[in-house]
């Protein structure tokens, strides 16, 4: 059985439009959350495409409108790669997905009408190749990198890059009408591979944001999380009105990211729920033997960000070995024998200035340093 070309563009339309609809409203009902805001804005981008390559199949001499679905195309791939860096905390790189997209529609439009059907096409199988491949490697970032959901995303990724360099590469050296591109990566090919990925993807992240972002209507008037650490838009209110005040005074306040280390082994060895009370008696834990002084944040699971004023980095690393000898007293409950360990990371406002973004950063690479050493272990932020 044959489908035309216009039937599988009204497939992908639907899918693509249900599922980015379905997560703009997940997103407006929960609280603001950067990471969300770009993924909406993504899939607004992927919408515009959908109706755009519509266009093109359904009304002839409408060869403009390729300009508009390939540049929605790499703006929507290059936005869920932007909006996995905001996960992770890291800036976003918005004006960077931007300018791929305009690149690719001047592609386009540089070809003009003679360029055919595949104007402007190199381009753009080389940059949603690219970007899905950044993605993939930011989805192996933390805290992402930490939540098996995010493996979704990276699956999705990575299938992207493959296909669009596969694209690049034959469309260059056989050309849109050799064998192997009309059989498998022609635009009837990409389309079935994008409805399988929108939904994969669209799932992947409702779930990675119910995880990490209440709902409004849920939690709206609370400052804490079920364990008693401060959320992460509490946190950062009260904090950035501390470094303000701190910077005015010349004091010195540090953050310090503290990170379980058994969280992954004991999640595939006893199961999720088994993961999840680790987490919860680690929270205790890092909440009790931290200094009375400090901010205690939920930033991920088994991922907690503490903040207190020290004036010298080595006050707040005999903190840190005080948090970390509080931890070791607890026995893991799941796995007789075993207990509990944190890697910490330390970043203070004395060598990395008063700006929280920047604080945030560079504690969570000192933490990665700490881990990658073999966890249990205290590093400063370079």
């Amino acid at each position: 059985m044959n489908i035309d070309l216009y039937t599988i563009q009204l497939a992908t339309s639907a899918v693509i439009i249900v599922a980015g609809v379905m997560f703009t409203l997940d997103t407006f009902l929960r609280r603001p959350d950067g990471a969300g805001r770009v993924w909406a804005a993504s899939f607004m981008a992927g919408i515009l495409a959908s109706f755009a390559y519509g266009i093109w199949v359904a009304l002839p001499g409408g060869w403009w409108a390729v300009a508009v679905g390939n540049a929605g195309t790499v703006l929507g791939v290059a936005l869920l790669w932007n909006g996995s860096r905001v996960f992770n905390g890291r800036h976003s790189l918005g004006w960077l997905s931007v300018a791929g997209a305009v690149v690719t529609a001047a592609s386009v439009l540089i070809e003009g009408e003679d360029g055919g059907d595949w104007a402007g096409s190199p381009i753009m199988f080389l940059i949603v190749g690219v970007v899905a491949a950044l993605g993939a490697a930011e989805s192996m970032r933390a805290p992402m990198r930490l939540n098996w959901t995010a493996r979704g995303l990276t699956a999705m990724f990575v299938i992207v890059s493959l296909f669009y360099a596969a694209r690049f590469v034959v469309f260059l050296v056989s050309g849109p009408e050799s064998m192997v591109f009309r059989v498998f990566l022609s635009t009837e090919a990409s389309a079935f591979v994008i409805i399988a990925l929108v939904i994969v993807t669209v799932v992947s992240m409702v779930i990675l944001q119910s995880e990490r972002v209440p709902r409004a209507a849920d939690r709206a008037p609370e400052m804490y999380t079920a364990t008693g650490a401060l959320t992460p838009a509490a946190f950062r209110e009260l904090v950035e009105d501390w470094l303000s005040r701190a910077n005015y005074h010349d004091e010195q306040l540090v953050f310090a990211r503290v990170c379980l280390d058994e969280r992954a082994a004991i999640e595939t060895a006893f199961g999720q729920s088994a993961g999840a009370e680790l987490v919860d008696e680690f929270t205790a834990g890092v909440r009790r033997f931290s200094t009375p002084n400090s901010a205690v944040a939920w930033v991920g699971p088994g991922e907690l960000m503490v903040v207190a004023p020290f004036e010298r980095m080595e006050e707040a690393r005999r903190n840190g070995l005080a948090i970390q000898a509080g931890l070791r007293e607890r026995p893991i409950k799941q796995a007789e024998g075993l207990r509990i360990s944190a890697s910490i990371g330390l970043a203070g406002t004395d060598a990395n200035g008063y700006d929280f973004e920047t604080l945030v950063a560079a504690a969570r690479a000192a933490a990665d340093e700490a881990r990658e050493r073999g966890g249990d272990a205290i590093e400063f932020a370079s």
